[in-house]
């Protein structure tokens, strides 16, 4: 029963399938900003801006391995800065493009 639920998990990962935007993999556990505003302040990232905003609720952090969409039309001019549908399609997180890779 569990290799059956290990494998319909597998199976459900790779299938993931985005409306929109494009499938992406986060690489290493990213830090997400719930506004863009807030992604301008704790970028270039340091260990004092993270824990502000993490405390604050600002800012989430997305695991590794982690499977999302992105969000293409974004509103704003920064190539650096990916918008993309969190974990669960709950709600949005602007991370830095260091963090994401294409979904294979």
């Amino acid at each position: 029963m569990l290799a059956l639920l290990l494998g319909v998990s597998a199976a459900s990962a790779s299938a993931h399938v985005c409306g929109q935007g494009a499938s992406v993999r986060i690489e290493g556990d990213a830090p997400g900003a719930i506004s863009y505003d807030v992604y301008s302040h704790l970028y270039p990232l340091s260990p004092v801006k993270l824990a502000r905003l993490t405390r604050a609720q600002q800012v989430k952090m997305i695991p590794d391995g982690t499977i999302a969409c992105t969000i293409d039309d974004d509103g704003v001019d920064d190539p650096a800065a990916v918008l993309i549908r969190g974990p669960g399609g709950q709600m949005n997180y602007w991370i830095s493009e260091d963090y994401v890779e294409p979904a294979s």
